[in-house]
């Protein structure tokens, strides 16, 4: 794997972890403020990062895990919350970055310990 290829997946996961960190202040935060809707305008910020960073993976590597369905729907998500912002289910983006955020980082973390054979921390969660 290629130095830039790492990078972009080392930020992906740092992405994952805002996700995390964001919906460990629990659903109800998220649905607070419904005047302005911050928690969910900082989840949708971090769901749009998080699919541009994918995005901008070599195509090689998402080619290489076409099986593997959560690279592209964390592209379709960015396109949708960019493009197609009002059409946004925020259960779905909840649901992103609940419980997709983490499984996304786990992965990835299992990746880049076999690049360099070193484990690192993992979240237990």
């Amino acid at each position: 794997m290629s130095a830039p290829t790492i990078a972009r997946l080392t930020d992906i996961v740092r992405l994952c972890h805002r996700a995390e960190a964001i919906a460990a202040r629990g659903r109800e935060w998220y649905d607070s403020d419904p005047d302005l809707e911050v928690p969910k305008l900082a989840a949708d910020s971090v769901v749009l990062k998080l699919g541009e960073a994918v995005r901008r993976l070599p195509e090689g590597f998402l080619d290489e895990r076409q099986g593997d369905p959560t690279w592209r729907r964390a592209i379709g998500m960015r396109h949708r919350i960019a493009h197609e912002h009002d059409a946004v289910d925020d259960d779905i983006v909840w649901l992103v970055i609940s419980r997709h955020a983490r499984e996304l980082r786990a992965t990835i973390e299992r990746l880049l310990d076999a690049q360099d054979g070193t484990p690192r921390p993992h979240d237990p969660t």
